[in-house]
């Protein structure tokens, strides 16, 4: 440890000259109560640990928790006569608890009248990165200082919300459990959102929108087919800029990887639809990607602004939208540039949406992404078009069509969507 140890004196002597002349009011001989005696516990979420049951553990405090999980008022607020003592001079961190933390160290820690006691160090972490260790203590988070400061208590994760860069950069004054020095350590620390963007776009100029208009983003979770949840939603009322660039932030926690997830977006405004996506944008699970560019349509006529217009896909930019969709649904990828020129094409000599979707469904592309296997096949048909799962005498009913079409699939993705037409 003599490595350890000579290199934090080296960055102690850097961080002492650059306190000048508020360095001395704090004592890195000192060292904060021990509290070995504590054990962390995982933090359950049906007792959080301001319960005033006291079930649980309320002294220790997990930034991976919402921000509302606080240890009981006074939990450790009584300074010790060998505790470290801070200069008044530290600015602290003006703290807001409504924010959730957008950011994560990876411990699990408990406030004190000196700063932040760390207690546990998750593997893998920015923490365990940075060589942070149980008992040691953040003193002050680029400068502004953490734990209980006069009764109040002043959050690591919401030090992070307002000090970190938009990388997750910040500063950290750490005292050292094993030699009571004061290290001045940088961290980057691990984003606990991730998140989906694009843009929006609506081609018809037509539609006048009124001034307090919202572009509206939506994040769908598919709960059972046929049944979605909206799980985030995001509005935007800058369309300074079309497309309109937007952002979805998400917290991966929450995500199934069993389960399907899909974005939408409309144009809103007093109640009103003015513009809407006519097919949602499959996200995140599954292989698809987290960016997504939407188009919208007009959802009104020019005689009645409330009435809903019929059908889709009336021209050929709409066509080629439904396409650029189907490619995406179907075959998990973007269309192509020589691709989009090919259907394009198709769709000038007359060629139906009906027709491209069956060669589509009934391409070796969609084949082999069915494992090159007829069943599998068969039950991507009913997942893909009609959203949910086959039961095992449809399978074997349209494995036998399969078989009198001569194994011709796109003949048979014609049959199955003029079935799926007619039960709608």
């Amino acid at each position: 440890m003599n490595l350890r140890n000579a290199l934090r004196s080296a960055m102690l002597v850097a961080l002492l000259t650059a306190l000048s002349a508020d360095a001395h009011a704090i004592d890195p001989n000192l060292r904060p109560t021990d509290r070995d005696s504590i054990i962390p516990q995982p933090l359950d979420p049906l007792f959080p640990s301001n319960n005033p049951t006291g079930i649980g553990n309320p002294g220790v405090f997990d930034p991976f928790a919402p921000a509302n999980q606080n240890p009981l008022d006074g939990f450790g607020s009584t300074t010790q006569p060998n505790e470290l003592r801070v200069a008044p001079s530290v600015i602290p961190a003006p703290g807001t608890p409504q924010e959730q933390p957008r950011w994560r160290l990876g411990i699990y820690s408990m406030d004190t009248g000196t700063g932040v006691q760390i207690v546990r160090v998750s593997p893998n972490s920015p923490a365990s990165t940075a060589g942070l260790e149980p008992d040691d203590l953040i003193v002050t988070v680029s400068g502004y200082q953490v734990g209980l400061i006069e009764n109040h208590r002043h959050e690591l994760g919401q030090a992070f919300n307002q000090y970190a860069t938009t990388e997750g950069y910040v500063n950290l004054l750490v005292q050292d459990h094993r030699t009571g020095n004061l290290l001045n350590m940088p961290v980057t620390l691990e984003g606990r959102f991730q998140r989906i963007e694009g843009t929006v776009s609506f081609r018809d100029t037509n539609t006048r929108l009124p001034r307090n208009a919202q572009v509206q983003v939506d994040l769908f979770e598919q709960i059972r087919p046929g049944v979605t949840i909206p799980i985030v939603t995001k509005r935007i009322s800058d369309f300074s800029k079309i497309p309109i660039p937007f952002s979805v932030d998400y917290d991966p926690q929450i995500i199934d990887p069993r389960r399907q997830y899909t974005v939408q977006a409309s144009i809103v405004a007093d109640n009103n639809t003015y513009y809407s996506t006519r097919n949602p944008y499959q996200v995140i699970t599954a292989g698809y990607p987290r960016t997504v560019d939407m188009s919208l349509y007009s959802t009104v006529t020019s005689n009645n602004s409330n009435s809903q217009q019929v059908g889709y896909a009336t021209n050929r930019d709409e066509q080629l939208d439904q396409i650029v969709q189907w490619f995406r649904d179907y075959l998990n990828r973007d269309i192509r540039y020589n691709e989009r020129q090919v259907w394009s094409s198709s769709i000038d000599r007359g060629e139906s949406l009906d027709d491209v979707r069956a060669q589509l469904l009934g391409g070796p592309e969609f084949y082999t992404k069915s494992n090159q296997d007829d069943e599998t096949y068969i039950r991507r048909l009913f997942e893909v078009v009609a959203g949910r799962q086959p039961t095992q005498r449809e399978v074997d009913a349209w494995l036998t069509r399969l078989d009198a079409q001569n194994g011709l699939r796109t003949n048979l993705a014609r049959e199955f969507l003029t079935q799926i037409s007619q039960q709608r």
